[in-house]
């Protein structure tokens, strides 16, 4: 059976199942697979070829490194080599196969074979000479969509050094980026999803790249933006080219806002440009295209930061709709994520749009239609408006504060651990709306204005408290409530401390304050302590 697979789906069932046996056995796994990849590897039935890389990619995660590392070597040189194999079955699962030791043993790669596989074609040098990944993204489609995956999956293992001032990705970056652009104008780019591969392999290289990259991708912008003014002017005849408009505008869209992030800052010409393309993205009814339009607008509001007012006007409608279309949850979710850049960026400007943006809020939160995984991340939007607005935040402050007296309310089957997660969520969403409200009026001097309140805010702190302990209050949890406690004491002052003062009070915040103070995470200990100061003086 192994031996008459097709590429990494094939095998029958024989694939999948020895992948899950290395999982299990692990190192063990090793010594009965390798003789089979040995005496096959190098067969002239291409099947046997197949099925050897196959077994091979199979068993890479389970294993030590150092229970491969005697065979590593070798077996990567062969997959190199199987690269440029004469059957296509044969380069599609070389290519995943080298995917799979980027994910698992990127650290056995050594630095001839990386340029053996990414080493840029020189004028004048025969095809042969180009690294078989970078040639690969020629190949058939099928053997391209999988390299696209081993780039990905190279430029995954940069994520801790990507702001850095150089990493691995430095040296290669023009030449993959340049690839991968290449690959995504294919003709045959929509067989095998391979556009979309393409897309998202150069999404991670850019969002990985080192600080020494930054000129190479600012070049990159008003290429993909480029792409995207094209794209409207696709011929559209039938619905296969209407999916065909959508796929590439939310592609594209996604690679504007990686880049848009990545660079930090625009020149106000190609803010325009860009929102310009993004409202008239908008008029898709495509719920993937808005998702993608929506994160790109918020990426382009915190990189202009206060000069966004002048755009809010020809958006505010757009938003509200992302707002409101509560049976697509994952638009709903996204235009959420979208208010917080705003009101980062804007900051006071934003308090024009603030009684229509709250209404839909708060509509949302009392829709049982809407999907609850949504509601966490709304209430913590409240904080963000209040942040953003201050004192002026005084005018909403008895409807948000019910609403949140009534969310901290919530119930749940302690007994569900799924329920269990999404109870901690809604709790760390409200503590962070407290945070908002809280740090907003300080800022503005109206600290007082929360005294009616202060005993919702304590009825969660002290149920929170009582789960302490029992696995119902993750690190993340704590530390949002004892940040609460820490704005509390900071915020209304002598009436909060009095009360801290007083039973039960007294003991429910010394549980709460001393679990921070343990947290095995260095920012909870932090918060617990400066809490615990606050609260002391």
């Amino acid at each position: 059976r192994t031996a008459c697979g097709r590429g990494p789906g094939g095998g029958g069932g024989a694939a999948p199942c020895l992948a899950r046996v290395a999982q299990v056995v692990e190192d063990e796994v090793v010594q009965y697979v390798t003789p089979f990849i040995e005496r096959h590897i190098t067969a002239t039935d291409w099947r046997r070829r197949e099925a050897a890389t196959l077994a091979f990619g199979s068993i890479l995660e389970g294993p030590s490194p150092k229970a491969l590392q005697p065979y590593m070597a070798d077996a990567l040189n062969l997959m190199i080599r199987l690269m440029r194999d004469a059957s296509v079955q044969v380069k599609d699962t070389a290519a995943w196969t080298i995917g799979r030791v980027c994910e698992h043993h990127i650290l056995a790669i050594t630095a001839e074979q990386w340029q053996q596989m990414t080493r840029a074609l020189q004028p004048g040098e025969p095809p042969e000479a180009e690294g078989v990944l970078l040639a690969g993204l020629k190949d058939e489609p099928r053997v391209a969509a999988n390299v696209c995956s081993a780039l990905h999956n190279l430029a995954e293992h940069c994520e801790e050094t990507r702001n850095n001032p150089t990493n691995v990705l430095s040296p290669l970056f023009v030449d993959l980026a340049r690839a991968l652009l290449a690959c995504t104008e294919r003709p045959d780019a929509g067989e095998r999803n391979l556009r979309v591969s393409a897309y998202e392999a150069l999404n991670t290289t850019l969002t990985n790249a080192a600080e020494d990259t930054k000129a190479h991708i600012a070049q990159l912008l008003p290429v993909i933006a480029g792409r995207l003014e094209q794209s409207f002017a696709m011929q559209i005849v039938s619905n296969d080219d209407r999916e065909a408009q959508n796929e590439l505008q939310g592609l594209l869209c996604g690679t504007l806002q990686v880049v848009t992030q990545k660079l930090g800052q625009l020149d106000r010409e190609m803010a325009d440009r860009l929102m310009q393309l993004f409202l008239q993205v908008f008029g898709s009814k495509n719920s993937t295209v808005q998702e993608e339009a929506l994160m790109a607008v918020g990426a382009v509001a915190n990189a202009v930061e206060s000069e966004f007012e002048k755009y809010m006007p020809h958006f505010r409608p757009f938003l509200c709709l992302g707002l409101n279309n509560y049976e697509e949850h994952q638009v709903c979710a996204v235009a959420v994520g979208v208010v917080g850049d705003i009101c980062r960026a804007l900051e006071v400007k934003v308090l024009p749009y603030c009684e229509e943006i709250l209404q839909l809020l708060l509509r949302n939160l009392q829709n049982p239609a809407l999907n609850r995984n949504v509601k966490p991340p709304i209430l913590s939007c409240f904080g963000d408006i209040a942040l953003a607005v201050g004192g002026n935040f005084e005018a909403y402050l008895q409807v948000t504060m019910s609403m949140l007296e009534q969310a901290g309310m919530t119930a749940m089957d302690v007994s569900n651990p799924d329920l269990v997660d999404y109870l901690g969520q809604l709790r760390e969403g409200i503590f962070e709306a407290y945070t908002g409200v809280l740090q907003g009026l300080r800022a503005d001097n109206k600290g007082p204005k929360f005294t009616p309140y202060l005993q919702g805010a304590m009825r969660l702190l002290h149920q929170v408290a009582e789960s302490c302990g029992h696995d119902h209050v993750s690190d993340d949890l704590c530390r949002a409530a004892v940040g609460v406690v820490g704005d509390l004491a900071m915020t209304v002052g002598p009436e909060f401390t009095r009360i801290a003062k007083q039973e039960p009070h007294k003991s429910y915040l010394k549980v709460l304050l001393k679990e921070a103070r343990q947290s095995p995470n260095e920012m909870t200990q932090q918060v617990g302590s400066w809490a615990t100061r606050t609260v002391s003086q």
